[in-house]
This record gives structure tokens, sequence and C-alpha cells, in this order.
């Protein structure tokens, strides 16, 4: 059965993070998005094609915070986004999908249909440690984590297929 995601990069890339340290997000979610849900189905390999936006994706559709269906109103209340100069984080979200977009412009393809285990073999190939690090808080454990949970999902993925 074919499971089609529409996802920002950034979401992609948190999702490979969660596999690593095993965070199902399990917890109830209070905004009302997919993200739990989602993030379960990509651990469990139920992904099978993968299309990335900058804008609005499965995640955020039913989120409470989405305002007439694409505008999210959520405000970030860290100080490190504060202190690069974000306060929605539509805008931050935005600008860091961009950029992992132009740095992997042949693995982030707007609205384009991709096969997930090509998009994760692309991955292990091309990431990089400054390309983690676009999410600007430049922690050592969001590397090594990515790079293992990379390797979790083709081990899962590959066996699906």
């Amino acid at each position: 059965m074919e499971f089609t995601l529409k996802i920002k990069p950034h979401h992609l890339l948190d999702y490979i993070y969660d596999l690593a340290v095993n965070n199902r997000h399990d917890e109830p979610n209070p905004f009302g998005n997919k993200n739990g849900e989602l993030c379960r189905d990509f651990m469990d390999g139920k992904v099978t094609k993968i299309i990335f936006t900058p804008g609005v994706d499965d995640i955020c559709k039913p989120c409470k915070k989405l305002e007439n269906g694409r505008k999210c109103t959520d405000i970030f209340d860290d100080e490190t986004t504060k202190y690069y100069g974000y306060r929605f984080k539509q805008d931050f979200n935005y600008q860091l999908d961009i950029k992992l977009n132009t740095a992997l412009p042949d693995v982030f393809v707007f609205e384009k249909e991709q096969d997930i285990l090509t998009v994760l073999e692309k991955l292990k190939l091309y990431l990089t440690n400054d390309i983690i690090n676009l999410y600007l808080w430049k922690r050592p454990e969001r590397e090594k984590n990515t790079f293992s949970g990379i390797e979790k999902a083709l081990i899962i993925y590959r066996n699906n297929n």
C-alpha cells in the first residue's frame, strides 16, 4: 500500500533524529497537528513516497495554530531563535527549508514525488554537519543522531522493499 507524505525538509530531518533517539511522540498533541502520528508512521516504515514543500505539509494541515489553512500563528519562546530574529515558527521554518533545498537541491526537491528509500540513500551520501547546522543551534548530538537515524531508517525501509 502506497503512502505519500507531503513534508517540509526540516520535518523529515526531525523525524530522522527522532528515530535515532526513539522519540515516538506518543504524548497527546495539544495543537491537533499530525506530528506524532506521522512520525510513528515514518519510524514504522509506512511511508513509500515523499513530497517536499516549504509551505503547509501533512503535519501542519490540521493544526489549531494554522490560520486560514496557510499561516502558522505559533511563536517561538526559545532565546536562540529570538537571537536570530525570528518570532514566528513559520518564518524560521520557511527560511530553514529554503536553505535545505539550496544546500541539497537533488534531495529536497519541492513539489515532486520521490521514493522514500531513494531520498534516504541520497541523504546518507550528501548530508553533512554543515547542512544539519543550518538549524542554527549547532548541537553536536543533533549531528551524531541524525546520521544514526539515517542508518536506522535505511534498515527499516530496505527491509520493506
